[in-house]
């Protein structure tokens, strides 16, 4: 079907942190930073400065941007970016980091259905726990279909490549042996066992999680699962978490699960790019 009878509506939302504080404060943190794209595309940003709740958290700034457009290249389709960055990212003095970005590019075709999709721009600088340096690397392609710079011939959540890599993320998270040297305790408990459980029909329940997350060394106190660092007295920290259904990608740098003094949970650079082309062809 030609494009010129096509039409793609656009969507992508940014946010640049958010969550809730059940102690030692009740405090419900709205989205800072909030953005989402129209439908017939264009551009949109949001900015925040020096936010501060109490001594628990802090930023000293913030930003997002959307933009849509049908690219003018010859044979390329519609094009979405979204972005999501906080600078100077501090909670509770355990975690903390120069500057985190999520950042989401897709490409609709003119004829098809399935998007292309990358991570370039996405990074953590200086991540520290208890300040301990983290050192992240990133897997760009968790994603890939293998297609070359071609478009995909099938959503992502079910190509059988994407499968394998999450089942090997998962099966390194929940392994005893994949701990370093320097962690006392080598049991992985119950709860990395019964989250991070693969079967095939994984994508029948209609999202994937996985992480764009690596590897991840450093030493720190702790117990790190892959992307998920278990920390005694703070709670649960959840790196580059990327949740894929059959239309979208969700990208969070970081997420917590607070179980200490502070109790709550909490997001920070947050992406999320899809998109739909009627009719389907």
């Amino acid at each position: 079907m030609a494009a010129s009878n096509r039409v793609h509506y656009f969507h992508a939302d940014a946010c640049a942190f958010g969550g809730y504080f059940e102690r030692p404060i009740e405090h419900t943190v709205a989205p800072q930073s909030p953005m989402s794209l129209s439908p017939s595309g264009g551009y949109g940003s949001a900015r925040s400065e020096n936010f501060r709740l109490q001594g628990l958290m802090s930023y000293r700034s913030a930003y997002t941007q959307v933009a849509g457009h049908l690219s003018k290249k010859e044979g390329h389709g519609w094009v979405t970016l979204v972005t999501s960055v906080v600078e100077g990212f501090n909670v509770l003095d355990v975690i903390t980091a120069d500057r985190l970005c999520a950042q989401i590019s897709t490409e609709h075709p003119l004829e098809g259905n399935n998007p292309k999709v990358n991570f370039l721009g996405t990074s953590f600088e200086n991540l520290k726990i208890a300040g301990c340096p983290i050192d992240i690397t990133l897997d760009f392609d968790i994603c890939d279909q293998g297609n070359g710079s071609g478009y995909p011939g099938e959503p992502c959540i079910t190509n059988d490549r994407f499968g394998r890599r999450v089942a090997e993320q998962y099966q390194g998270m929940t392994n005893a042996k994949n701990f370093p040297q320097w962690v006392k305790n080598r049991t992985v408990p119950d709860w990395i066992k019964e989250r991070y459980k693969w079967d095939d029909a994984q994508a029948e329940n209609g999202s994937v999680l996985c992480s764009i997350v690596k590897e991840a060394t450093g030493q720190f106190p702790g117990t790190p699962f892959g992307n998920v660092f278990e920390v005694p007295d703070f709670g649960r920290v959840f790196l580059g978490e990327l949740l894929v259904d059959c239309k979208s990608y969700q990208l969070t740098m970081v997420r917590l699960e607070l179980g200490c003094f502070g109790q709550g949970n909490l997001s920070a650079s947050t992406a999320k790019a899809n998109g739909t082309t009627d009719p389907p062809s």
